[in-house]
């Protein structure tokens, strides 16, 4: 019985193991394409500095430099897509009060061209982030 526990206790170290390093080579490889992608991009593109930094805050990837480009992507223009995508660093960071505050700066702006648009996405975001702990 001993034996065969010491030889589960192995398996599984090695399942974990293995597991592990398959998520940090997925990571590495949206890290890559993101940084490509911003090396590539001209100094006005917002939207690749905003879609960059909206694949690693999905899969929670260097959030410092997540940050740096959406950050950039808002100041070179800030739209509702860019403000969205800042709420939810915020959200992955566990900042619920910074979050709501750019959903509802990315609703108004999306309200500014329609005023009739549907922000349900949003709103549920802002459901969310409110529920924080």
């Amino acid at each position: 019985m001993n034996k065969i526990s010491k030889l589960m206790t192995v398996v599984l170290a090695v399942v974990i193991s293995s597991y592990s390093m398959n998520l940090e080579a997925k990571s590495d490889k949206t890290v890559d394409k993101a940084r490509s992608a911003v090396e590539n991009a001209s100094p006005d593109d917002w939207q690749t500095y905003a879609k960059s930094a909206q694949m690693l805050i999905r899969k929670k990837a260097n959030m410092a430099e997540a940050k740096m480009w959406i950050e950039k992507s808002i100041e070179i223009r800030e739209t509702p897509f860019n403000l969205e995508i800042m709420g939810d660093y915020y959200v992955k960071n566990n900042l619920p009060k910074q979050a709501i505050k750019f959903y509802i700066k990315s609703m108004d702006k999306l309200k500014e061209n329609d005023a009739n648009i549907d922000t349900a996405e949003i709103q549920d975001k802002i459901v969310k982030a409110t529920t924080m702990k």
